[in-house]
């Protein structure tokens, strides 16, 4: 198939935690009757896909076809917290509904696999991928799991559309690897970590140059380029995330919320969450309790 053929079903997006308190058949070997991709949202441990290890820490990805052989592997007393989509390239079998847990390799056959594709002009989709440093992905892989709770109208159309996104990012991730210089994709990554630990203070690119030491339309034009957004939308998408996890973990005040995200005001703050979840915060907060 092609890359315009793909039309991926969602079949499940959530986060979870895994810990060596989970159940111990988690770390044997496994496989999947559908496809997996992850995202690492906090700690560290390692992941074995078909013989090689790859070390996980938040901000990694990894995404694979159905049928692939993996192994967790986590450090004792340090769980991995990670969002998990669980889908098929195609709606073939969307009426199957209900997601697929995880089969031991042993007992695992390959008319278990739901369906199998290669492409014809992504051929780095046909192997499995690790992204080390995917954070400018993440609010993509947020918004998959809040709609995939919600639901509702167009649901399914649009958390095709996302994932598809996401994948037309990994893998543009993955054929601009060496075509940016390494010291670009290291300010990349320290931009989206600064980020991170300072979304709740005023971010601009002049905000950026002055602490990275460089010129505002370079931080602009570079971010951009490997980001595929514009610093401002990616802030803001950044924030409203943390704003819905808020919501959903907490009974902190909306009025605070807004200040603690980084907006100046509340009016502003509900506006813009309404545009972009479709529901105001008290809404989305009573939503989800």
């Amino acid at each position: 198939m092609t890359l315009q053929q793909c039309e991926p079903f969602v079949r499940q997006a959530i986060t979870t935690t895994l810990s060596t308190q989970n159940r111990e058949d988690v770390f044997y070997s496994l496989r999947t009757s559908d496809c997996r991709l992850f995202y690492i949202l906090g700690g560290e441990g390692c992941i074995n896909i078909e013989g090689t290890a790859h070390r996980l820490t938040p901000g990694c990805a990894i995404l694979f076809s159905a049928g692939t052989e993996y192994v967790w592997q986590i450090d004792e007393g340090r769980p991995l917290h990670f969002i998990v989509i669980n889908f098929d390239y195609t709606h073939r079998h969307a009426h199957i509904r209900k997601s697929f847990h995880p089969i031991h390799s042993d007992i695992f056959s390959d008319s278990d696999i739901l369906e199998r594709v290669s492409f014809e002009d992504a051929a780095a989709l046909n192997q499995p991928v690790v992204i080390e440093s995917a954070s400018m992905l993440e609010s993509r892989f947020r918004l998959l799991t809040t709609e995939f709770f919600l639901g509702g109208n167009h649901c399914d159309e649009l958390l095709s559309s996302v994932l598809k996104s996401l994948i037309l990012s990994i893998l543009r991730m993955i054929e601009e690897k060496g075509t940016y210089s390494g010291k670009s994709q290291t300010l990349i990554r320290e931009i989206i970590r600064y980020i991170q630990n300072n979304y709740a203070s005023p971010i601009t690119n002049e905000t950026l140059a002055r602490h990275f030491h460089y010129n505002p339309s370079y931080i602009s034009r570079v971010f951009r380029e490997h980001t595929g957004a514009s610093l401002h939308t990616f802030l803001v998408n950044y924030r409203m995330n943390m704003a819905m996890d808020i919501l959903r973990s907490t009974s902190t005040p909306i009025s605070d919320i807004v200040y603690q995200v980084g907006f100046c005001d509340l009016p502003h703050f509900s506006k813009t969450f309404k545009r972009l979840v479709g529901q105001t915060p008290s809404e989305y907060r009573s939503f989800n309790k």
